[in-house]
């Protein structure tokens, strides 16, 4: 699935897969989400309901990850949307071997998410890196 195709901004993280860690894209986006210190969460939802305006789903569903809505999912790559009136956006979680890729695409909908996004787009390649390295180290295999 091109998610990235016609996006706005792009930007991805990786990280080394430690041996024998067999989690999921999936149990990886949650750790990522999920498995960040509760006020870190507080923000990041805080940010993309008020900041970003984005329509978020029930916080402890199975089909979300902390309320962003699982759009695709197998076990080498889940992809998670949301949107809000003026911006689009997909965060994909993809095993590559020894490595996971999370890739945050954006698509700007109103004229008005090129003022937005930036600001936010700053705090989240200093969250996104920070949750991605709590995750690889979450694993207790």
């Amino acid at each position: 699935m091109p998610v990235a195709s016609g996006a706005d901004s792009v930007v991805a993280f990786s990280i080394d897969v430690s041996h024998g860690d067999d989690r999921s894209a999936e149990q990886w986006a949650r750790a990522a989400f999920e498995g960040a210190p509760t006020g870190l969460r507080w923000l990041m939802v805080a940010g993309w309901r008020l900041a970003l305006g984005l329509r978020l789903g029930p916080l402890g569903s199975a089909d979300h990850i902390l309320g962003w809505s699982i759009a695709g999912r197998n076990q080498d790559e889940t992809v998670l949307e949301s949107r809000s009136s003026f911006v689009s956006a997909q965060n994909v979680f993809r095993r590559e071997g020894t490595r996971l890729v999370w890739s945050t695409v954006v698509h700007y909908d109103r004229p008005i998410a090129k003022l937005i996004w930036p600001p936010v787009a700053l705090l989240h390649c200093r969250i996104a890196p920070y949750t991605l390295r709590r995750a690889a180290n979450s694993w207790s295999g």
